[in-house]
Parts: structure tokens; sequence; C-alpha cells
């Protein structure tokens, strides 16, 4: 007795050709289809978080996690409501990355599922691209060595008596977009969510208004499953 092995996308072929012999427009359609479902990567699909709890979410960051200045909710409480996920609100206003690492231990031993991350806009102000940069890549690792999912966010654009930190904000954005690529986690690009719209700032150029805060829960539910 031997066998064959086939391997399984000839098998579908194999089927579909049969499907739609008189068909093969459809039966081209139907590969198409197959290839860019099955062959391409993403991170749409549920997450392993080991021993940790799916049904909570982390938010660590600065006044912006907080909610400092905003005329809505934080938005970790938009997050709690668009995931139906349990969220706890770490933002500390005027902390950095560097504090993010300091307490990230504590935060893990509560065991969320998720860890949405947001630093960026102090580091800016005290232009420590390096700093910045190693601070987020051990909260990152410590993450995933816990097992839970880390999401990285963007610094959000910054107006008025801020805008001359905005250059410099979007270099920590793309910091931020490097540490999420090189470590191979999610990425929650808020910055690039929130484009030119300064509506979506408050008066002082840094903080969120009711809408700003929903854009970023926004942009974080779509990487939690």
């Amino acid at each position: 007795m031997w066998f064959t092995f086939v391997p399984p996308f000839f098998i579908l072929l194999m089927k579909l050709a049969k499907t739609f012999l008189l068909n093969p427009f459809a039966l081209l359609l139907s590969v198409f289809v197959f290839c860019i479902s099955g062959c391409e990567g993403g991170d749409d699909g549920p997450a392993d978080v080991g021993d940790n709890d799916p049904e909570l979410i982390a938010c660590v960051g600065d006044s912006i996690t907080k909610g400092y200045a905003c005329d809505g909710s934080p938005y970790p409480a938009y997050l709690a409501s668009m995931t139906g996920k349990r969220t706890i609100n770490y933002g500390v206003g005027g902390q950095n990355a560097s504090y993010g690492a300091t307490i990230i231990g504590s935060v893990l031993a509560n065991k969320p599922g998720y860890v949405c991350i947001l630093f960026g806009a102090n580091d800016t102000i005290g232009n420590d691209e390096a700093q910045f940069k190693e601070a987020l890549r051990a909260i990152v690792v410590a993450c995933k060595n816990n097992q839970s999912i880390a999401i990285v966010g963007t610094c959000t654009p910054m107006y008025g008596e801020h805008s001359i930190f905005n250059n410099g904000s979007e270099r920590m954005a793309q910091l931020a977009r490097e540490v999420a690529k090189e470590e191979g986690v999610k990425l929650a690009d808020t910055r690039k969510a929130f484009g030119n719209d300064e509506s979506l700032i408050n008066g002082d150029g840094l903080h969120m208004t009711a809408a700003g805060s929903e854009l970023i829960a926004k942009t974080f539910a779509k990487k939690i499953h």
C-alpha cells in the first residue's frame, strides 16, 4: 500500500474544477479569494492570551489615557463599551514611556489579556527618542513574556501652543511603529487615524475632545477580539 501526499491547495483546486467546470470565471474568482484570505498574514484572528483574562484590557499611558481635559470620557471607557470587555485605566498625567516600563510588572500582575500602550507626548516634549524607543520596547517585551497581547498606539498630533512639538510627535509615532514591527505585535496607528483633523484635539492643542477619545478607542478596538 502506498500513499501520495497532495497539498491541500491542490485538493481545493480539483474540487473547484469539478464544481465550476462550466464556469471558468467562477473558478478563478474562488481561487483568488482563497489566496487573499489564506495566504496573506494578519492579526485579525482570535488571540492566545495564555492564562491571562481575555476579557480584561489594561491601558497604560499619560494624561491622554487618563482623560485629562477631555470633554467626554477617557478613551479606555469608550473602549470598554466598544469591546464589551473590562478596562483598567493606568494613565498618569505628565508621564513618559520610561514610567510605563517601571509599572508594567504590576499591571501584568492583574493578568490582562490585552495591554493598550499609548505614550509619546511627554517623550516628545522631553526630546529623548532613544530612551522612548528603549522604554517602549521594554513594555512590549514584558507583555510578550507574560503572554498578554501588546497593542502599540502612536502619538497623536499636536496643535496650537503645542504645535512646536508636532514634528517631534510624528517622529515618536514612527518609532512606535518600528517597535511594533520589530517585536511582531499589534499596531493601533492612532496618529494616522487622526490625520489633520484638529477638531479631535481640544483647545490646548494636546489633549482630546470626546470625539478624539472615541477615535483612539475605536483604533485600539479594531485590534482586540
